[in-house]
């Protein structure tokens, strides 16, 4: 006689499953060894040849026991187990993957890898002898994303977390109801045949549970394939529609891939909250969807980002047309919650047809759109094939900048400063120039950008600072050095830090070393920036205004700042012929009198020009008039010359 659904459970939950019902299950624990198995037999090979050092020695090591463990789990369940053993294995296993699912999450911080967990939760509940053995194997999973949440990707994986919950619940109901109907199967077989009809009833209850089970998990993953906060389709619903139109099927030739940006928006979360920012993203998503129609594809990759999969259309200047009327329709007035908010956007696009490789398209839709933002934003750029050169040049600099050895691969070259009163040297501006075994000679013009804009500037910067205060320490006759710092440097506590920890090491003379910045540099977080040039100020250490003239020049934080040298944009000094140029100099070196430092003019390349210079009273000048870019050795020589003619003539 069948037992009630408490006393299922009740049983299930204190004394785990019977061996008839263990038999039951021994078929699926069965193809998911084998599955387990054979997926991390293949990631043996897979992480030794992808990953390198302890990554690689991690990964293989879990990859390989995961597998044997497996195999000898399937081994040992080819016959019938006792309900303990076969549970005792299943765990094994499962324990075998959450292991592989923490070593990968943790070679590779990034939130996508979360996903693992509730793909681990449901495999978990699936495979699951028991109940109880549901609800730790469950726990686990949950215990151990929140962990993750709340460590290494905060603020990063909320929808992470929702999905895991969501899943586990939808697992949980799925190996009740799969095991309550084993249970029920196997009762009914042991009961006398006059209960036959009572026990296909019960069975038939199980199986809509089933059914209901499946559409709550069918439920979830659309829940997983959209965007919680606007509806449209999210990352990864973005990145199936990307595969379907990539995959083996012949592609249409009028699809277009586009990467849409708003522009001002973080201004918007600053002046009115997030609560605003997020109905205006609402508010963005519907307009966008409007102007698409149904035959469009609209997904919010994140933020203010969304990115769009355009059908019907053939030609590039259909396509720019189609993309600038959706601009102008996001740039329409919003209201939202009575105040009246107007934003643009910038897109970028590229042709599918053009690649097979969705990484490449959606980097050729990113660079045209970041070539959007820098041509003055709220405008379109088709990829084309100069864009594709330009980037496919960008890409090779990235990818070397991220493996470069800066201690190795990076050169300091010293260009002159002379004291215009004396002339004579009194500083150099230590300048890196990089060395790169695959590329070559890399123009600072092109790596500085890449690498400020990829945050992987600080690493130069320490790797500059090591190599000049070298050069220093190996100097008889040590020149005082200018070094330059990133907005990337003044705004990282860390790097500011091992910057300190290198001057404190070096026990050099401060006034051996001057720190220049730029406006735009400290514009992003002008306080943080305030605070680590103090930092340098206080420990005795000069610090520069770099290109003065040509940012923002706001006197309040300028008078704010330990500021001793303003260095005065060379694009100042081109245009001698101008009878405003004296003028404008004149007005920047009476700025930096009056705030009372030193006025250093860049770009002085001819007579003229220093003539010049010192009518309108700077104070120092630096260009190729006195010396390009040299070696160190080359700098002491012109030096010890310039001393050695100072004492002839003090004769």
């Amino acid at each position: 006689m069948l037992r009630r659904p408490a006393s299922f459970l009740k049983q299930l939950l204190l004394h785990g499953t019977t061996d008839a019902m263990a038999e039951a299950n021994r078929s699926i624990v069965r193809g998911y060894m084998a599955l387990a198995g054979a997926y991390y037999g293949v990631m043996v090979p897979v992480h030794f040849f992808a990953l390198s050092g302890s990554d690689q020695v991690r990964m293989v090591i879990v990859s390989f026991v995961a597998t044997i463990v497996a195999m000898v789990g399937w081994h040992e369940t080819r016959k019938q187990v006792k309900s303990g053993k076969l549970e005792l294995i299943a765990a094994a296993t499962n324990w075998m993957v959450y292991i592989n699912v923490m070593a990968a999450v943790h070679t590779n911080l990034d939130p996508s890898n979360l996903i693992y967990f509730p793909m681990m939760a449901l495999a978990f509940a699936f495979t699951s002898v028991s109940i109880r053995m549901a609800l730790f194997s469950i726990s686990i999973v949950l215990s151990s994303l929140y962990i993750e949440l709340t460590s290494d990707f905060i603020g990063q994986g909320m929808a992470y977390g929702y999905i895991g919950f969501t899943t586990a619940i939808g697992g949980l109901a799925f190996v009740i109801f799969l095991q309550r109907a084993i249970y029920a199967a196997i009762s009914a077989k042991e009961t006398a045949e006059d209960k036959l009809d009572d026990a296909k009833r019960k069975l038939v209850d199980a199986e809509g549970k089933l059914v209901e089970a499946d559409q709550l998990t069918a439920a979830m993953r659309r829940r997983a394939m959209t965007d919680s906060l606007t509806g449209l389709p999210n990352r990864r619903a973005f990145f199936d529609f990307l595969r379907k139109d990539l995959g083996p099927a012949p592609k249409a030739l009028d699809r277009w891939l586009i990467a849409l940006d708003l522009d001002g928006f973080k201004m918007v979360n600053d002046v009115y909250g997030h609560l605003v920012g997020d109905e205006l993203l609402i508010a963005v998503s519907r307009r966008m969807q409007d102007f698409g129609g149904p035959g469009t594809q609209i997904s919010r990759i994140g933020g203010d980002e969304f990115n769009i999969i355009l059908d019907g259309i053939d030609l590039e200047a259909d396509c720019e047309t189609w993309c600038n009327n959706l601009l102008a329709k996001v740039a329409e007035p919003y209201d939202v919650n009575g105040r009246l908010i107007q934003l643009s956007a910038s897109i970028g696009c590229t042709k599918l047809i053009d690649c097979d490789d969705s990484t490449v398209l959606i980097r050729n839709a990113d660079y045209a759109l970041l070539h959007a933002k820098k041509r003055g934003k709220n405008r379109t750029i088709v990829f084309t094939r100069e864009h594709e050169i330009n980037a496919r040049e960008r890409f090779e600099i990235e990818d070397a900048l991220r493996v470069a050895d800066f201690s190795r691969e990076i050169q300091v070259l010293f260009q002159p400063q002379v004291d215009l009163s004396q002339d004579q040297i009194v500083r150099a501006e230590a300048l890196a120039r990089w060395d790169c075994p695959e590329l070559g000679r890399v123009e600072p013009e092109r790596f500085i950008r890449i690498a400020e804009e990829n945050g992987l500037i600080s690493k130069i910067t320490l790797a500059v600072l090591q190599k000049s205060i070298a050069a220093l320490q190996n100097w008889t006759s040590p020149i005082p050095l200018a070094i330059n710092l990133s907005g990337h440097d003044l705004l990282s506590n860390q790097v500011m830090n091992e910057i300190v920890d290198l001057l404190n090491a070096s026990d050099l003379d401060p006034s051996l070393l001057e720190f220049e910045v730029t406006e735009t540099a400290m514009m992003a977080d002008t306080e943080k920036a305030c605070e680590n040039l103090n930092r340098l100020s206080t420990l005795g250490y000069s610090v520069a205004l770099d290109d003065f003239g040509t940012g923002y020049s706001n006197f309040n934080y300028l008078r704010e700042l330990p500021i001793d040298k303003l260095k005065v944009d060379r694009s100042f000094v081109k245009d001698i012929g101008n009878p405003m140029t004296e003028k404008i100099l004149h007005s920047l070196t009476v700025t930096a009198n009056a705030l009372g430092v030193d006025c250093l003019l860049e770009g002085v390349e001819d007579e003229i020009q220093l003539v010049m210079a010192k009518r309108v009273g700077a104070n120092s000048a630096q260009g190729y008039l006195f010396g390009k870019p040299m070696e160190s050795s080359e700098l002491v020589d012109v030096v010890e010359k310039q001393v050695e003619a100072s004492s002839r003539m003090a004769r």
